[in-house]
């Protein structure tokens, strides 16, 4: 049987919450040196790390040949390390469906309802690709991936909201661009690239759908409404980035701030942002003083009412008023090319 490893590893580190390649290394017993070896193409898994992911992720009939192939050295640690990555990632499985269940079932009967792009799609294609999404979890501050990393698939988000950021060597980071219900994250992988040079983090809690980045390639290779959606989309993308680099050059941190703020309303169903200041300064890659400073002036205006970790929009035609031009530009770029699909 052919394995993706590649896929494995990102679904192990997903059903174990692990936030970075490194942690779920560690959980492995492997080095960061090794793991970014291995995901750069310069060297193997090894045959013990590819079964003990098998046994984590479910394949019970490998436990025996876990416990067979592991050294004398450490043994007794090494079977509490692999029985430990078991039970964290059986606890995350189960209070997914504790929670499916709490709801009545998973994310949504049918996609076409949730996600812009795949609301898009012609039925035929929507119902050759409905089999291999699946429901994910995106909790706030969850890094999705690092600068880097290989990615495996792609996220169609319904109700979160990703952030790709830009980390500079000193820590500073930069918001280049937000991703929702109106996208998708991942477009390095059918335009060839395969990695980004930048980390993605939900940036709102909520839901997603996750598809495989070969079925991706493969349906964007048929030449289909998939792959014109997708460049479309691609290319409202770049002018987001583009237009995000001109407003942090160019516009003041209240001006930036209004044009966040409406970007991340465009992409939820209701007034209120779930955000800190501390968060939203690191998104804008500015001092949090002047975002507090921004958010007090815009609550005693009434535009909004701000409490720790939430802003309730109460006058989105008053921040229109405020906001600069380039809000502007990526919204009616993004109508151009989406609005009548």
């Amino acid at each position: 049987m052919q394995f993706d490893w590649y896929e494995l590893f990102d679904e192990l580190k997903h059903r174990g919450q692990f936030r970075s390649d490194a942690q779920l290394a560690d959980s492995l017993g492997l080095t960061r040196s090794q793991i970014s070896a291995w995901r750069t193409g310069k060297s193997d898994l090894g045959t013990l790390t590819k079964i003990k992911i098998l046994d984590a992720l479910g394949h019970d009939t490998l436990r025996s040949a876990v416990l067979s192939l592991l050294p004398e050295k450490n043994r007794e640690e090494q079977i509490r390390q692999q029985a430990h990555l078991i039970a964290r990632v059986d606890r995350r499985d189960h209070a997914l469906e504790k929670e499916y269940d709490a709801e009545g079932g998973e994310t949504g009967a049918s996609p076409a309802n949730l996600n812009f792009l795949l609301a898009a799609l012609p039925p035929d294609e929507r119902e050759r690709i409905e089999p291999h999404l699946s429901p994910v979890r995106m909790p706030l501050g969850q890094v999705v991936y690092e600068s880097g990393d290989h990615l495996s698939h792609v996220y169609l988000p319904t109700t979160a909201i990703i952030s790709m950021l830009y980390v500079m060597e000193n820590g500073a980071s930069a918001e280049i661009a937000v991703v929702g219900r109106d996208g998708l994250l991942g477009v390095a992988l059918f335009m060839g690239g395969e990695t980004m040079p930048n980390r993605a983090i939900v940036q709102s809690a909520g839901e997603a759908f996750r598809l495989s980045g070969q079925i991706v390639k493969d349906e964007f290779a048929r030449g289909g409404a998939i792959q014109r959606l997708f460049l479309r989309y691609t290319q409202a993308l770049i002018t987001q980035m583009a237009q995000t680099a001109v407003c942090n050059r160019h516009h003041s941190i209240s001006q930036q701030f209004c044009r966040w703020l409406l970007l991340s309303l465009d992409r939820l169903e209701s007034n209120n942002v779930h955000m800190t200041q501390e968060l939203i300064a690191n998104m804008l890659g500015v001092r949090r003083a002047g975002v507090t400073e921004t958010a007090r002036k815009l609550q005693d205006d009434g535009v909004i009412r701000y409490t720790r970790g939430l802003i309730e929009v109460l006058n989105r035609r008053a921040l229109e008023a405020q906001v600069c031009e380039c809000y502007k530009v990526v919204k009616r770029e993004s109508d151009r090319l989406l609005g009548n699909l």
